[in-house]
């Protein structure tokens, strides 16, 4: 069959329109017979594989043939002189009760038109349509000298009709895309009939030739399918391959109705030109849940700055420990308003050495804003150096902020931070923690700010932040509101439990061996301020908590404590530790150690007032018993046996090798790095 075509925009998943043909059959002598056949030209009675309701026309052809089965098989010719919509057919006579008629004649029996398979269809060139096969089947009817390939004349004669379908995909490709070599689409399950078959399979693929797109970037490439009606429910994920030279870009679109790829009918999806990403430039993977992009070299971590989108999720899986020592300039992945590059990031266990940023901008760090989840990775022998106005940290300057929420489980670094810019807010893991959580996770850093709000683990919270079972150690050095885990909790409800520190601190105002400042960043009002803050169960272990300076006498500032350096006496502070020997040093001599009850909203916390000293709001716990190790007090405490290894001194996440710390807060190895600080 030829084609004629007309052009006229369709919309996605656009019908097919039935064909029919009318024939009429005459007796010959020399025992053949002469059927005439037309196609009628009206919309609605013929197949189009077009762009609109009077699209692609098939019609009859040269050399076409129509196959009648009765008894025995017989082939129809077609004669000289058809035309569009009309020709005669010669063939021998068919004999019997019922007929089956096929065309293309070429296919003599219905398993042998059952037998067709699609997978390996070749369109050669943008657009052509000339591979296209069209196959119809009236079969189990009574008569076959007069008849209609259409359903309504089988239903009439007592039979059935078939016939294929057409799937057309206009895709707009990324910038850059010059050749196509082939386009696949697939789902979770098997749904589509990849031929006239019952089976079903999860691909549907086209080869493609000589394919060159043009300005536009449309890709226009056509696809026959089978007799049957394929329904993709509501919520099918779509993922289309599109080989595009030693690029393979990928998008997935999920349906938010049920569709159904018709048969007899073209079937058009339109894809615009966002939403692509390439995946040849990974491992492996398509960015989704079910297949994150696989990582295992330096170069592919930079790739996901650019496969990252606003308001989609991306996820991505490390294969391998990664060295980054010769990447230099890096930028965060997610550092500009308004911070909607969601991420999966799953280290799978693996380590990245040697990260280093120095961005000038917001946020220097891995991430910069840290929306979606970080897991399951170590950051070891990292720097980053903060010149801006910008909080900073190893992993971000923010982990998650407003409704962008951030998940923080089993990450790990160790390494220097450094920040000379004039801004509040850094630690060794993140500068400010947002919306976000923090579970078994640990810093072992120098962290470095002669501004305020600087912890080993987080500068401070920018929303309700919860960190749980995590340890810090090193030094943390600031000016103000600087603590071993968090220089501040200042939001409602921002938590600590089950965590310990054993980092050294110094800094002038408001130190503490967990957290500098717990009073919703106010200096008055100690006694009837209630933020709700929680610190529980948690441990200051620290090698010194120590003033940088001691003025005898002085009443001015902001207290200090072994475990929070100030604090509202209505917060919530339960069951909290500090090591028997701690070297505590605060900016006066009138203020020591001593122990203090649990404090909640009904029970406020009690200090030993000092006459003139109006910040005197220090939280410092109880004492341990002397010869107690930290892990000993960790499992009286109550903590999991599944989160911590308490074989060593020091409790460590299971995993982890023991922890040494010397009287300085390191091992002797946070200047250089030249070592993990693990031994």
């Amino acid at each position: 069959m030829k084609t004629r075509i007309a052009y006229i925009l369709c919309a996605a998943l656009l019908p097919l329109l039935p064909l029919s043909c009318n024939k009429a059959a005459e007796s010959l002598p020399d025992n053949t017979v002469t059927i005439t056949a037309s196609i009628p030209d009206q919309p609605g009675t013929r197949v189009a594989a077009g762009d609109a309701e009077t699209g692609l026309s098939w019609s009859w052809e040269a050399g076409d043939k129509i196959a009648v089965i009765g008894t025995m098989p017989s082939v129809f010719d077609i004669d000289e002189g058809f035309g569009p919509q009309q020709a005669t057919f010669t063939g021998k006579p068919v004999s019997g009760d019922s007929y089956t008629i096929i065309y293309p004649g070429t296919v003599t029996s219905l398993s042998g038109l059952e037998a067709l398979t699609f997978e390996g269809q070749v369109q050669k060139g943008n657009d052509s349509k000339a591979h296209l096969k069209y196959f119809a089947v009236l079969s189990d009817v009574d008569a076959f000298d007069t008849f209609a390939f259409g359903a309504d004349w089988a239903a009439a004669h007592g039979g059935t009709f078939r016939q294929g379908g057409v799937l057309k995909l206009k895709l707009t490709l990324p910038a850059g895309t010059e050749t196509v070599n082939k386009v696949t689409i697939s789902t979770a399950t098997p749904l589509f009939h990849a031929g006239n078959g019952e089976a079903l399979s999860a691909e549907l693929n086209l080869g493609l030739e000589d394919v060159t797109l043009g300005e536009d970037l449309v890709l226009t490439a056509w696809m026959t399918t089978s007799w049957f009606d394929d329904t993709l429910p509501a919520g099918t994920v779509l993922s289309f391959a599109v080989a595009a030279g030693e690029k393979t870009w990928l998008r997935d679109i999920t349906l938010a109705d049920e569709k159904v790829l018709r048969s007899g009918f073209v079937n058009t999806i339109t894809l615009d030109g966002t939403g692509w990403f390439d995946a040849g430039r990974y491992d492996g993977g398509k960015g989704t849940e079910a297949e994150p992009w696989l990582i295992s070299n330096a170069t592919q971590l930079g790739y996901m700055r650019d496969d990252l989108k606003g308001g989609e999720k991306r996820w991505f899986k490390l294969v391998a420990d990664i060295d980054m020592a010769e990447v230099t300039g890096w930028e965060p992945l997610n550092y500009a308003s308004p911070y909607d590059k969601e991420i999966d990031f799953d280290g799978d266990g693996h380590t990245i050495s040697n990260f280093t940023c120095d961005y000038g901008g917001n946020y220097p760090s891995f991430f910069g804003v840290l929306f979606g989840t970080c897991h399951d990775v170590t950051f070891s022998k990292a720097k980053i150096v903060g010149t801006a106005n910008s909080a900073c940290g190893i992993i971000g300057g923010y982990a998650g902020t407003g409704d962008k929420h951030a998940e923080v489980l089993r990450v790990h670094v160790d390494g220097s931070v450094t920040l000379t810019g004039n801004k509040t807010g850094v630690g060794g893991m993140f500068g400010i923690l947002g919306n976000a959580n923090v579970t078994a996770s640990s810093a072992f850093c120098k962290v470095t700010s002669d501004r305020n709000y600087v912890g080993g683990l987080f500068g401070y919270d920018g929303g309700k932040a919860v960190v749980r079972d995590c340890w810090t150690a090193g030094t943390v050095i600031g000016n103000q509101r600087v603590g071993g885990i968090c220089g501040g909790l200042i939001k409602d409800e921002s938590a600590i439990y089950n965590s310990f520190s054993v980092a050294a601190v110094t800094a002038n105002f408001a130190l503490g061996g967990i957290a500098g400042h717990c009073n919703q960043d106010k200096g008055d009002n100690m006694t009837g301020r209630m933020p709700k803050n929680v610190v529980e169960k948690s441990v200051a272990w620290n090698t010194f908590v120590r003033a940088a300076s001691v003025t005898p006498g002085d009443m001015s500032h902001y207290s200090g404590g072994a475990v929070v350096g100030f604090t509202a006496t209505h917060n919530f502070l339960t069951d909290c530790v500090r090591r028997p020997d701690l070297d505590f040093v605060d900016y006066s001599d009138l203020f020591g150690l001593y122990d203090q009850e649990n404090a909640s909203e009904e029970t406020p916390l009690v200090v030993v007032e000092v006459e003139g000293a109006n910040y005197n709001f220090p939280y410092h716990g109880k004492a341990a018993a002397a010869g107690k190790t930290l892990s000993q007090v960790a499992q009286e405490l109550g903590w999991s046996s599944e989160v911590w290894d308490f074989s060593g001194d020091y409790p460590v996440h299971m995993g982890q090798p023991p922890l040494v710390v010397d009287q300085a807060g390191s091992n002797g190895q946070l200047g250089d790095f030249d070592e993990n600080p693990f031994i």
